[in-house]
């Protein structure tokens, strides 16, 4: 019976699978202070705010890629390239050499066939999934007064989406530590760094808990499994699978890699904190245990050029969230800029 009910719940269509708990959840979280403002002034109701945001969860995830600036010589000939081949492209406004695709019946949508892609010139990548290496601060590797030893971890970082595009801001300088916890997503992760060409990477195979070390990385981006509440544009199934109920073993598992990158983090370093989810016991309310376990963390603001936001959250469920954790860390709404949800917070380590 079970297995029939379970069936017949993924047959029906995807709206008609919000579950009663999901909409509530999701209405509180949009009833804040920071919704958005009509034209006469008042502010979008929480259920206006929420209509918006099932709307656009419900519809296909918008395409988007990076060139890869390694590989691809001239950025500007490879993006000529691919709108001679009639694709129509939209500049990521926080992600330099990065494009959304505007898909019709007319235009071509299959980047994963073009021959650009198969020669590693470009990455295909959720847009809000750039935002973390953006606000990593690499310097410039090339430069004759960088750092040699200059190292950067990736904690989870299959299938490579950002390990590539910290690789190609280090200009395939310096180390890059590509750290991997599930053996069966090696395979992704190692085809997708070999096509896009760089040689400073390495690979390993660890839980990031337990990576060795103290103060050993100048970046450490922590980009942590979440449980997927924004990416269900991407993953349907995700909606089908919604319980807020297992989310505090994730957070066990989310505190402590953020304590442990911490650690691995050098004096003066700086690390990312990110998750795709929107639940804020895996963002803001996560943020504030962790710095309430790491006082001397300091979390500073996250710039994005061109982010729209809105529905940044002060509460939750009676437990209020630091304003400085509200006003400096970056929570993406789907509805906001038309791409999955996703959640972003730097820190800095005192010298």
């Amino acid at each position: 019976m079970g297995k029939k009910s379970k069936k017949n719940l993924k047959d029906l269509p995807l709206k008609e699978q919000v579950k009663p708990i999901f909409k509530e959840r999701f209405t509180q979280m949009l009833s804040g202070p920071n919704r958005r403002k009509k034209d006469d002034g008042t502010l979008w109701t929480p259920e206006e705010e929420y209509e918006l945001f099932e709307e656009t969860i419900l519809r296909a995830q918008r395409k988007s890629f990076r060139i890869n600036t390694y590989k691809s010589q001239n950025p500007q000939k490879t993006y000529q390239s691919l709108v001679d081949k009639g694709l129509k492209l939209l500049p990521v406004p926080w992600s330099k050499h990065a494009y959304f695709l505007e898909h019709d019946k007319e235009t071509r949508s299959d980047l994963g066939n073009l021959f650009e892609h198969f020669l590693g010139e470009i990455y295909v990548q959720e847009a809000t999934s750039m935002t973390p290496p953006e606000v990593l601060e690499i310097p410039d590797l090339s430069s004759p007064t960088s750092p040699e030893s200059f190292r950067v971890l990736d904690m989870c970082s299959s299938p490579g989406s950002k390990t590539s595009q910290i690789a190609a801001m280090m200009k395939n300088k310096g180390l890059l530590v590509a750290n991997e916890l599930d053996y069966k997503r090696l395979g992704p992760l190692k085809i997708n760094l070999e096509r896009s060409g760089f040689s400073n990477i390495v690979i390993i195979n660890n839980d990031g808990a337990q990576i060795d070390g103290i103060e050993v990385f100048d970046r450490i981006c922590l980009d942590a499994p979440c449980s997927g509440s924004g990416v269900i544009r991407k993953s349907p199934g995700t909606l089908r699978a919604y319980n807020p109920k297992k989310l505090r073993q994730i957070n066990g598992i989310q505190l402590k890699l953020a304590i442990r990158a911490y650690e691995l983090l050098k004096k003066g370093g700086i690390m990312t904190y990110s998750t795709c989810s929107v639940d804020p016991e895996e963002n803001e309310l996560l943020v504030k245990k962790f710095m309430e376990q790491v006082p001397e963390a300091k979390l500073v603001p996250v710039e994005l050029d061109g982010l729209i936001q809105h529905n940044k959250l002060t509460e939750f469920k009676g437990e209020k969230i630091p304003e400085e954790i509200t006003e400096k860390t970056v929570r993406i709404w789907p509805q906001d800029n038309d791409t999955n949800g996703f959640y972003l917070a730097k820190f800095v380590k005192p010298e």
